[in-house]
């Protein structure tokens, strides 16, 4: 059968073009129902743009057939990599890459997920779709189906605290406070960390405070905020930084609220000049700077490592549904999946502090 999904297929500018269903599901696989789907903002408006960025990026959304990801962070064998290599925009593309939805029909074969099921899935924007069975996640009783959609997300948090080798009990400062920062800051807070959070947007700030109480929440730009830090945090200071902003700026602020022999994090992505990182504060803190991806996301049952984003996935949902997380916090506006075109504009404006935005398909 075919069904109606939306592409962009130039800068600005989505078309609902049609894509073939197989009539059967295949073994090992279920069919979903799209409930709700979150629009990612950095990186889907970068593609509703058309911003230059790495390549892989654009040719990973330019599989148009694909309905779910894959492969994402999984590590290939070792090589020297290429210098990055940005990419002009390569339309139509695919969006999206978190859903929520309920099986429909079950595939011979799959046994942990019957039809009525909620699940979560690292889907594209679409309205059916076939998926795999350990790519579908099923959503707890009780856990909200709008809520549950922000499962991902904070995950890239959860990893980069593991990366930064945090441990309940450290002292954790998040620097912006979009869709990734607040979703590192309330994971956060949920596995035990002291928290301070940074944002320059006093509706964000407003936002975590309400979220986070326990948190101190501070504008990096207002006078008297180093002091404020240091009387919350001696005689010890920022263990582990989780930086989810973007530019220099945010990187100096790292680097120099860190404590001897801290660490730092970065979740965002940096395609612009961010001048040296290797500052006077690198060497006399002995600090740390670390990368981060996310954890691999393939079958929990060829895993190498012992992490995957789908036990992340389960591990904060079970957190949510326990109520130690308040992945609720995230959301802010709803659009129904026919009015895609006005979501993404809106976004794109910016006039309004708009950060989890759901596409209703029911």
């Amino acid at each position: 059968m075919d069904v109606d999904r939306p592409l962009i297929v130039a800068s600005r500018s989505f078309e609902w073009l049609p894509v073939t269903i197989p009539d059967v599901v295949e073994p090992g696989k279920v069919r979903i129902r799209t409930l709700v789907s979150l629009i990612s903002p950095g990186t889907e408006l970068r593609l509703y743009r058309g911003d230059t960025m790495v390549e892989e990026v654009w040719d990973s959304f330019a599989e148009i057939d694909a309905a779910t990801t894959e492969g994402m962070g999984v590590a290939p064998a070792y090589r020297i990599t290429a210098s990055n290599q940005p990419s002009e925009a390569k339309y139509p593309v695919n969006c999206g890459y978190n859903l929520v939805g309920e099986v429909v029909e079950v595939g011979e074969g799959v046994g942990s997920l019957a039809e009525g099921d909620r699940v979560f899935a690292l889907a594209r924007h679409q309205p059916v779709f076939d998926a795999r069975e350990w790519q579908a996640v099923k959503v707890p009783e009780g856990v909200e189906t709008e809520a549950a959609a922000f499962a991902y997300l904070p995950t890239l948090g959860l990893h980069a605290l593991r990366r930064g080798g945090f441990t309940p009990g450290l002292n954790v400062a998040v620097i912006g406070l979009g869709l990734i920062g607040f979703g590192a800051a309330l994971v956060a807070d949920a596995i035990g960390a002291y928290l301070a959070c940074f944002e320059i947007s006093p509706a964000r700030r407003r936002r975590a405070a309400a979220a986070l109480p326990r948190a101190l929440v501070l504008d990096p730009t207002e006078d008297g905020f180093e002091e404020a830090l240091m009387e919350c945090f001696q005689p010890f200071g920022i263990d582990v930084v989780v930086e989810a902003a973007v530019g220099r700026a945010p990187l100096d602020l790292g680097m120099r609220i860190l404590d001897d022999q801290g660490r730092m994090v970065a979740i965002a992505l940096h395609p612009e000049d961010v001048g040296p990182l290797l500052s006077a504060d690198f060497y006399n803190k002995q600090a740390s700077i670390l990368g981060t991806s996310n954890a691999p996301y393939q079958d929990p049952a060829q895993r190498l490592t012992r992490f995957t984003c789908r036990s992340n996935i389960e591990f904060l949902l079970e957190l949510h549904s326990k109520g130690r997380l308040a992945l609720e916090a995230l959301h802010t506006d709803t659009y129904p999946a026919a009015e895609i075109d006005a979501a993404f504009a809106d976004l794109d404006a910016a006039e309004r502090d708009m950060i989890g935005v759901l596409l209703d398909w029911r």
